[in-house]
Protein backbone atom coordinates (compact mmCIF):
# COMPACT_ATOMS: atom_id res chain seq x y z
CA UNK A 1 0.00 0.00 0.00
CA UNK A 2 1.71 3.02 -1.08
CA UNK A 3 2.29 5.59 1.88
CA UNK A 4 0.52 8.85 2.44
CA UNK A 5 1.81 12.09 1.48
CA UNK A 6 2.55 13.39 4.88
CA UNK A 7 3.99 9.72 5.76
CA UNK A 8 6.25 9.40 2.62
CA UNK A 9 7.43 13.06 3.45
CA UNK A 10 7.85 12.21 7.41
CA UNK A 11 9.52 8.44 6.55
CA UNK A 12 12.24 10.69 4.19
CA UNK A 13 15.84 10.57 5.68
CA UNK A 14 15.60 14.26 4.05
CA UNK A 15 12.44 15.69 5.77
CA UNK A 16 12.39 13.48 9.14
CA UNK A 17 12.18 15.29 12.39
CA UNK A 18 10.84 18.32 10.62
CA UNK A 19 7.57 20.14 12.89
CA UNK A 20 4.59 18.79 11.75
CA UNK A 21 3.40 21.61 11.14
CA UNK A 22 5.69 22.46 8.37
CA UNK A 23 5.65 18.57 7.17
CA UNK A 24 1.95 19.13 7.08
CA UNK A 25 2.35 22.38 4.79
CA UNK A 26 4.87 20.48 2.43
CA UNK A 27 1.96 17.77 1.94
CA UNK A 28 -0.45 19.99 1.23
CA UNK A 29 1.71 21.68 -1.26
CA UNK A 30 2.70 18.29 -2.63
CA UNK A 31 1.67 15.91 -5.90
CA UNK A 32 1.01 12.69 -6.19
CA UNK A 33 2.86 11.27 -9.56
CA UNK A 34 2.68 7.73 -10.88
CA UNK A 35 4.69 6.16 -13.38
CA UNK A 36 4.95 2.64 -15.35
CA UNK A 37 7.39 -0.16 -14.59
CA UNK A 38 10.60 0.94 -16.78
CA UNK A 39 8.87 4.48 -16.94
CA UNK A 40 11.91 7.42 -17.24
CA UNK A 41 10.88 9.40 -14.24
CA UNK A 42 13.47 12.09 -15.45
CA UNK A 43 16.55 11.82 -17.56
CA UNK A 44 20.26 12.85 -16.57
CA UNK A 45 20.66 16.79 -17.96
CA UNK A 46 16.88 17.43 -17.95
CA UNK A 47 15.28 20.65 -15.99
CA UNK A 48 14.45 20.27 -12.48
CA UNK A 49 12.63 21.93 -9.66
CA UNK A 50 11.65 19.65 -7.64
CA UNK A 51 12.15 16.84 -5.56
CA UNK A 52 10.51 13.54 -5.84
CA UNK A 53 9.77 11.19 -2.35
CA UNK A 54 8.70 7.43 -2.88
CA UNK A 55 5.71 6.66 -1.24
CA UNK A 56 5.54 3.18 -3.41
CA UNK A 57 7.45 0.86 -5.92
CA UNK A 58 11.65 0.88 -6.72
CA UNK A 59 13.39 2.94 -8.76
CA UNK A 60 17.20 2.86 -9.84
CA UNK A 61 19.53 6.01 -10.14
CA UNK A 62 22.05 5.66 -12.93
CA UNK A 63 24.50 8.12 -15.58
CA UNK A 64 25.63 7.56 -18.59
CA UNK A 65 29.09 8.18 -19.33
CA UNK A 66 30.33 9.25 -22.88
CA UNK A 67 31.35 6.41 -23.97
CA UNK A 68 27.08 5.30 -23.98
CA UNK A 69 27.88 2.89 -20.81
CA UNK A 70 25.52 3.34 -17.83
CA UNK A 71 26.46 3.00 -14.10
CA UNK A 72 24.17 2.73 -11.63
CA UNK A 73 24.36 4.01 -8.44
CA UNK A 74 21.59 3.27 -6.06
CA UNK A 75 18.03 1.37 -5.70
CA UNK A 76 15.88 3.36 -4.09
CA UNK A 77 12.48 1.93 -1.88
CA UNK A 78 9.63 3.71 -0.34
CA UNK A 79 10.95 6.38 2.08
CA UNK A 80 13.75 7.72 -0.08
CA UNK A 81 14.02 9.92 -1.82
CA UNK A 82 15.75 11.82 -5.06
CA UNK A 83 16.22 14.86 -6.82
CA UNK A 84 17.51 16.91 -4.01
CA UNK A 85 20.51 18.87 -6.10
CA UNK A 86 17.10 20.53 -7.78
CA UNK A 87 16.08 22.10 -4.48
CA UNK A 88 19.32 23.84 -3.77
CA UNK A 89 19.94 25.51 -7.46
CA UNK A 90 17.09 24.23 -9.41
CA UNK A 91 19.50 23.61 -12.32
CA UNK A 92 19.74 20.23 -14.29
CA UNK A 93 19.42 16.70 -13.37
CA UNK A 94 22.73 14.90 -12.55
CA UNK A 95 21.32 11.51 -12.81
CA UNK A 96 18.45 9.22 -14.48
CA UNK A 97 15.88 7.82 -12.39
CA UNK A 98 13.67 4.46 -13.61
CA UNK A 99 10.93 3.14 -12.35
CA UNK A 100 12.21 -0.55 -12.11
CA UNK A 101 8.13 -1.51 -11.45
CA UNK A 102 4.86 0.54 -10.90
CA UNK A 103 6.08 3.25 -8.96
CA UNK A 104 4.45 6.84 -7.00
CA UNK A 105 6.08 9.32 -5.52
CA UNK A 106 5.29 12.79 -4.05
CA UNK A 107 6.62 15.45 -5.67
CA UNK A 108 7.62 18.85 -3.92
CA UNK A 109 8.65 21.84 -6.05
CA UNK A 110 11.52 23.86 -4.65
CA UNK A 111 9.61 26.82 -4.29
CA UNK A 112 7.26 25.36 -2.06
CA UNK A 113 10.02 23.87 -0.53
CA UNK A 114 12.18 26.90 -0.28
CA UNK A 115 9.19 28.40 1.47
CA UNK A 116 9.20 26.36 4.44
CA UNK A 117 12.67 26.58 4.84
CA UNK A 118 13.02 30.29 5.66
CA UNK A 119 10.28 29.57 8.36
CA UNK A 120 12.40 26.17 9.35
CA UNK A 121 15.94 26.64 8.78
CA UNK A 122 16.80 23.28 10.08
CA UNK A 123 15.42 21.45 7.13
CA UNK A 124 18.68 22.92 5.51
CA UNK A 125 20.72 21.27 7.40
CA UNK A 126 18.91 17.83 6.89
CA UNK A 127 19.34 18.47 3.32
CA UNK A 128 22.86 19.06 3.28
CA UNK A 129 23.10 16.01 5.99
CA UNK A 130 21.36 13.87 3.18
CA UNK A 131 23.51 15.06 -0.04
CA UNK A 132 26.51 14.14 2.31
CA UNK A 133 25.41 10.90 2.77
CA UNK A 134 25.03 10.69 -1.39
CA UNK A 135 28.44 11.73 -1.65
CA UNK A 136 30.16 9.23 0.39
CA UNK A 137 28.01 6.52 -1.37
CA UNK A 138 29.62 7.45 -4.55
CA UNK A 139 32.99 7.47 -2.75
CA UNK A 140 32.97 4.51 -1.64
CA UNK A 141 31.45 3.32 -5.30
CA UNK A 142 34.38 4.56 -6.82
CA UNK A 143 36.63 3.65 -4.20
CA UNK A 144 35.33 0.19 -5.29
CA UNK A 145 35.80 0.30 -8.46
CA UNK A 146 39.35 0.88 -8.17
CA UNK A 147 40.68 -1.33 -5.06
CA UNK A 148 38.29 -4.42 -5.49
CA UNK A 149 38.52 -6.76 -8.52
CA UNK A 150 35.28 -7.73 -10.66
CA UNK A 151 34.51 -11.03 -8.28
CA UNK A 152 35.04 -8.95 -5.11
CA UNK A 153 32.73 -5.99 -6.46
CA UNK A 154 29.84 -8.59 -7.55
CA UNK A 155 30.19 -10.32 -4.15
CA UNK A 156 29.30 -6.65 -2.51
CA UNK A 157 27.08 -5.75 -4.04
CA UNK A 158 25.02 -8.90 -3.98
CA UNK A 159 25.43 -8.57 -0.23
CA UNK A 160 24.62 -5.25 0.08
CA UNK A 161 21.55 -5.54 -2.39
CA UNK A 162 20.60 -8.47 -0.01
CA UNK A 163 20.69 -5.86 3.24
CA UNK A 164 18.56 -3.70 1.80
CA UNK A 165 15.91 -5.84 -0.17
CA UNK A 166 16.12 -9.03 1.17
CA UNK A 167 14.03 -11.47 2.83
CA UNK A 168 15.79 -13.92 5.05
CA UNK A 169 13.93 -17.20 5.02
CA UNK A 170 15.50 -20.84 6.67
CA UNK A 171 18.89 -19.16 6.83
CA UNK A 172 19.01 -17.93 3.26
CA UNK A 173 18.45 -14.46 1.79
CA UNK A 174 15.93 -14.24 -1.46
CA UNK A 175 17.12 -10.81 -2.80
CA UNK A 176 13.46 -9.33 -3.73
CA UNK A 177 14.29 -7.04 -6.36
CA UNK A 178 13.26 -6.71 -10.00
CA UNK A 179 16.83 -6.61 -11.52
CA UNK A 180 19.08 -7.44 -14.67
CA UNK A 181 22.15 -8.89 -15.47
CA UNK A 182 22.85 -5.68 -17.47
CA UNK A 183 21.58 -4.00 -14.03
CA UNK A 184 23.70 -5.34 -11.85
CA UNK A 185 26.34 -5.18 -14.73
CA UNK A 186 25.67 -1.46 -14.60
CA UNK A 187 26.33 -1.53 -10.83
CA UNK A 188 29.87 -2.64 -10.52
CA UNK A 189 31.56 -1.86 -13.92
CA UNK A 190 31.25 -4.72 -16.30
CA UNK A 191 29.56 -6.32 -18.86
CA UNK A 192 26.75 -8.48 -18.95
CA UNK A 193 28.68 -11.57 -20.39
CA UNK A 194 31.01 -11.11 -17.40
CA UNK A 195 28.17 -11.17 -14.38
CA UNK A 196 26.78 -13.67 -16.25
CA UNK A 197 29.58 -16.17 -15.97
CA UNK A 198 30.55 -14.83 -12.14
CA UNK A 199 26.83 -16.09 -11.36
CA UNK A 200 27.34 -18.88 -12.24
CA UNK A 201 30.45 -19.42 -10.87
CA UNK A 202 29.34 -18.28 -7.47
CA UNK A 203 26.25 -20.60 -7.67
CA UNK A 204 28.77 -23.67 -8.37
CA UNK A 205 30.65 -22.37 -5.35
CA UNK A 206 27.62 -22.69 -3.16
CA UNK A 207 27.07 -18.82 -2.18
CA UNK A 208 24.00 -18.47 -4.17
CA UNK A 209 21.53 -19.86 -6.27
CA UNK A 210 18.66 -18.52 -8.76
CA UNK A 211 14.67 -18.39 -7.84
CA UNK A 212 13.25 -18.02 -11.28
CA UNK A 213 14.56 -14.67 -12.33
CA UNK A 214 15.29 -13.95 -8.50
CA UNK A 215 18.93 -14.29 -6.93
CA UNK A 216 18.96 -16.51 -3.29
CA UNK A 217 21.77 -15.73 -0.90
CA UNK A 218 22.92 -19.02 0.64
CA UNK A 219 26.31 -18.17 2.13
CA UNK A 220 26.80 -14.37 2.60
CA UNK A 221 30.35 -15.30 4.28
CA UNK A 222 31.76 -16.99 1.28
CA UNK A 223 30.76 -13.94 -0.06
CA UNK A 224 32.12 -11.37 2.48
CA UNK A 225 35.17 -13.83 1.84
CA UNK A 226 35.92 -13.02 -1.32
CA UNK A 227 35.55 -9.13 -0.10
CA UNK A 228 38.17 -8.62 2.41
Amino acid sequence: MALSALEALAKSALLRGMPANSLERLASAARRRTFRRGEVIFHEGDPGDALHVLSSGRVKVSITGESGHEAVFSILTPGDCFGELSLIDGGERSATVEALEPVETVALRRADFMEVVRKDPETLDRLLVALSAKIRHISEVVGDLAFLDLEGRLAKRLLELAAEHGRSTDGEILIELPITQEDLAAMIGATRTSVNKLLGWYEDQGAIRHEGRQIVVIDPERLRRRVT
